[in-house]
Formats: structure tokens, C-alpha cells, sequence
């Protein structure tokens, strides 16, 4: 099928679509699922578009799993490939006239890019629109690959507004802000205008059209304590938009004003009211556990508090949430100092949370100051207290850890890994390290190239939490992945670090046989 003519008037169809997936042999094998192509289906569907969305990692109803996300396939670059085959995604490219890919993570850049080419072997003249942070860092990699347009901030206008050239006959997009295209040969920015702040405005995410029951089959999500083998039936939301921080190594540190996404780092909130709708909609889907994927869910608690209590109301679980910081989970005394917000941790226990991961990130307080946005103070917060009362309500503790920043000597990664050692001997469940990644669109890449750390020219597939792609650097990468793996299996327990290694691709195989 080809793609409509300049001067043809008929309405365009669409097709939103997560890439297959590719990962090391050891990570541990998730899908996608993110929350950006709903949230874009929501605003084709009011504008009465047709659209689908399809997640090549998983399928869709014609699929089995067994040949989409329990079929391993082995790649050139030592990864593995996950998803649908090339063939299968082709059948379903072929009737719609607008292919939108998301792309929001580095690793996965090989994977988008194959698919964008491959949308073009069906049919040269299909319009693909990327959109996600690494789309629109990485712009030249995607129109050297075929990509026709790139949103370069929150697409859901961006998007209707794309469908609305189309519905009159055109592919000239340059009257659109908030995109970028190529034309003879230079890449062409519309800065974007118009940040949504109400974020009532925003469509309803379109969550009925993911494939949700592939993904309670799986029963993988991105977090939370659940017993194995236990089929999951959950959904992710996010209450909240940006973050009142701007850490260099977040692509939040660059959404300011001024820059081709706009101010979109800015936190802004869904309200109380809003919320209740979207948890709403997803009970009746059949979800029954929720996640929270804001960037700081618990900027404002007096808030989160309340969605919290509603959501138990409901007869919903809460099991994970993204964007915590320590300071949020702290209260001031009145006297001086800072003490455990019990309230807070008490209704996350009473909604039914299990699990909650701690962001230390650091043992040093140069790093935390320098590349954290000076969240925590190390001396004036009582960790092994937080530690011990998550154990006392009923909530998991786990706390993450980051090294191998550009300047950081080995003195500071040991402050960082002796730090986990003694909350886990305080009662933390687990420590995990992760090497900082100097992700397109942080300021943390932007230092990193300027410093003589990282080439313009490096790896995507390398850009992974397991090893650091940076050179010049006080400690060595290859130093750097010992001192993370060492440290990683000697402060956990033995039965943590082996459940963790099953989680890769060798309990996938074990599955199919």
C-alpha cells in the first residue's frame, strides 16, 4: 500500500509502535510498556484518527508469546533480540500510512532504527515520526535511518497536529512547532511553544490499546515484590510531569527554558480529581496493582497522601513508584533537624505497599552536590532509621547506588559501596549499583564530551547501568565493572544475587522447554 498522494484528502491511519528489545544476556528481560504511546493514542482518538498501537517485543492478539517475547534471537553485537520478527511487523506496517515510534531509551537505539528502516523496505512512501528524548538527541542517526519527522517535546498536539497536515492533502510539516525535519540535507528545529502546565487538559492515556493481558501473562513489570510465578495484573500512571530538581545525569536537567523541548522539566500536576478518573479507568481494564512512574511523585505529599488513600479506597494495590527522593521521605522536626515522615510511609503501607527503593545514589557529598542537585545532606539524615521503619511497617527497603562519574576517585566509590554495606547490615533487603551513564540529552553528556571523556561517535548499545563508556576517567572502565560486580554479589545475599541472574535470558529458554 502506498502512501497517500500530496493531493489525496483521505484520513490518514496510524500506527504507534514500541520497538523489539535487545539486551545483555544477564539483564534482566522486560517489555516496554511506557506511557508515551497512550498518551499520543489518546490524542489521535479524540481527534478521530484511526491508530493502534503495537509493541513488537510482545505482539498483539495474533501473536504467541512463544514466538514474540519467549524467543530469543542472538545479535551480532553480543545482545539478544526480543519481539516480533521482521516479517510479522511488516504484515502489520502495511496498512496504516503513519508509523510514530517512540524511542526513550539509549540502549534500545539499534533496535528503533531497524525498525524505521525496515518501515521503509515495505513502503518508501510511509511517513515515520520518532519521538522521545533519544530521538530527538540523536536526530542525525534517525534521519540518516529514514525518519520523517521528529517530535521534539510532549507529542500529544504535535501529533493531532501532523494528522491535520495530512487530512489536507500535505507533508509540509514546517508550520508545526515542536518538530524537527531535514531538508536538503540540514536538520530544520521548530522549537516548541506551548507546555502544557493543566495537565487535566492532556488526553486520557489510551491504555486499552496495549497489550495488557501479554503483559499480565509475562508478569514482569518494572518493579515490586511479588511472589514467582504469580500472574500480575497492573497498569503504570503518572499523577505528575517534570521535577523540582535538575540532575546532570536526567534528561530533566536540559528540558529548560530556552531549549527545542521547552520547559517541560518544570513539575506540574494532574489534579486530585483527574487522578481519581485515570484510576478509574484502569480498574475497569481489570487492573489490580498500580505504579507510579512520576519523575517526583512525592514533591508534594500533603497531595500524594490523599491519591494514595483513594487509591486503597478503590480496592487497588500500590507496588511501586518511580521518582522518590530521600529528602521527601524526611520531615523537619521543628527543632533543627530532620526525622522520618511516618504519616507518609504509613499510608503507603496501608495502600498495600510492599516494596520501596531508596535512591542513595552516592556515599560522597562532592558527588551528591556536583551531579545530584544537592538532594540529600549525608550527615543530617538518619538512614538506618528510614531503613528500620520500612521493615516495621511491612515495606521492603532497597536501596540503588551509582558510580564511576567522570571525576570521581576510587576513595569516593569505596565511601559509596561501604555505605550500602552498612544499610544492609541496618536491614536493607538489597543493593543495587549502577554505573552513571552519560545519557544524549543530560547535561552529564554534554560535560562528559566537553571533558575529553566520551566521543561523539560512541556506542549506543554500550550506554547500559553495567559498564561505563567513559575514557579518562580516575578509575578505569574496565576497574570500574569489577569494583560493581564484586561489590553487587558481596554485600547482597547469596539468594538474592542467584533470583537476579535468572531473570535473564537463560530462564527465558528454560521457559520454552
Amino acid at each position: 500500500m502506498r502512501f497517500m498522494s500530496l493531493n489525496s484528502k483521505r484520513e490518514p491511519r496510524f500506527l504507534l509502535m514500541y520497538s523489539p528489545l535487545q539486551f545483555a544476556p544477564q539483564d534482566s528481560v522486560k517489555p516496554d510498556g511506557s506511557l508515551s504511546l497512550p498518551y499520543v493514542a489518546g490524542a489521535l482518538r479524540n481527534a478521530e484518527f484511526e491508530v493502534k498501537i503495537l509493541d513488537a517485543c510482545v505482539g498483539d492478539e495474533k501473536d504467541d508469546l512463544k514466538d514474540t517475547f519467549y524467543s530469543p534471537v542472538k545479535l551480532p553485537n553480543g545482545l539478544v533480540r526480543v519481539g516480533m520478527s521482521r516479517e510479522r511487523i511488516a504484515a502489520e506496517i502495511a496498512g496504516y500510512d503513519v508509523i510514530g515510534i517512540s524511542s526513550i531509551f539509549t540502549m534500545q537505539t539499534s533496535m528503533v532504527l531497524d525498525l524505521i528502516r525496515l518501515v521503509k523496505e515495505v513502503d518508501p512512501g510511509k511517513l515515520v515520526v520518532a519521538g522521545g528524548i533519544n530521538a530527538r538527541c540523536l536526530a542525525e542517526k534517525f534521519f540518516d535511518s529514514g525518519v520523517d519527522v521528529i517530535c521534539l517535546s510532549e507529542a500529544e498536539k504535535t501529533i493531532v497536529q501532523i494528522g491535520d497536515v495530512l487530512r489536507g492533502g500535505s507533508r509540509d510539516f514546517s508550520g508545526i512547532a515542536g518538530v524537527a525535519v531535514k531538508n536538503n540535507g540540514k536538520v530544520a528545529l521548530n522549537h516548541t511553544r506551548d507546555i502544557v502546565y493543566d495537565l487535566d487538559q492532556l488526553p486520557l492515556p489510551a491504555w486499552d490499546l496495549l497489550p495488557m493481558k501479554k503483559y499480565w501473562d509475562i508478569s514482569r513489570p518494572h518493579g515490586g515484590d511479588f511472589t514467582p510465578g504469580m500472574r500480575i495484573q497492573y497498569a503504570s500512571m503518572m499523577t505528575t510531569r517534570g521535577c523540582p530538581f535538575s540532575c546532570s545525569y536526567c534528561h530533566i536537567s536540559k528540558e529548560k527554558e530556552g531549549s527545542a523541548a521547552g520547559e517541560i522539566g518544570n513539575l506540574r500536576l494532574k489534579s486530585f480529581e483527574r487522578v481519581i478518573e485515570e484510576i478509574d479507568i484502569l480498574k475497569n481494564l481489570g487492573v489490580e496493582y498500580m505504579f507510579f512512574e512520576d519523575d517526583s511523585l512525592l514533591a508534594k505529599k500533603a497531595r500524594i497522601i490523599r491519591i494514595f488513600q483513594a487509591l486503597k479506597s478503590k480496592g487497588l494495590k500500590l507496588v511501586d513508584v518511580n521518582g522518590v527522593n530521600l529528602c521527601h521521605l524526611f520531615k523537619n522536626s521543628g527543632k533543627g533537624d530532620l526525622v522520618v515522615d511516618k504519616e507518609l510511609l504509613e499510608t503507603m503501607a496501608a495502600c498495600g505497599f510492599k516494596l520501596l527503593t531508596l535512591p542513595f545514589e552516592s556515599g560522597s557529598q562532592r558527588i551528591i552536590n556536583k551531579y545530584a542537585s544537592n538532594k540529600w545532606r549525608i550527615d543530617k539524615t538518619d538512614a538506618a532509621a528510614l531503613i528500620r521503619m520500612t521493615r516495621a511497617l511491612g515495606i521492603t527497603p532497597l536501596g540503588n547506588y551509582t558510580i564511576g562519574y567522570p571525576d570521581e576517585s576510587f576513595e569516593e566509590m569505596m565511601e559509596t559501596i561501604m555505605m550500602a554495606r552498612h544499610h544492609v547490615e541496618e536491614g536493607l533487603a538489597a543493593a543495587s549499583f549502577f554505573v552513571i551513564v552519560p545519557f544524549p540529552g543530560t547535561t552529564l553528556f554534554d560535560m562528559a564530551v566537553r571533558d575529553g571523556h566520551l566521543s561523539l561517535d560512541f556506542d549506543p548499545d554500550a550506554m547500559k547501568w553495567t559498564s561505563s563508556v567513559l575514557k579518562n576517567t580516575p578509575v578505569s572502565a574496565e576497574t570500574l565493572e569489577r569494583i560493581r560486580t564484586i561489590a553487587w554479589k558481596l554485600i547482597n545475599r547469596n539468594d538474592f544475587v542467584k533470583n537476579k541472574e535468572s531473570i535473564g535470558f537463560k530462564s527465558l529458554e528454560a521457559d520454552l522447554s
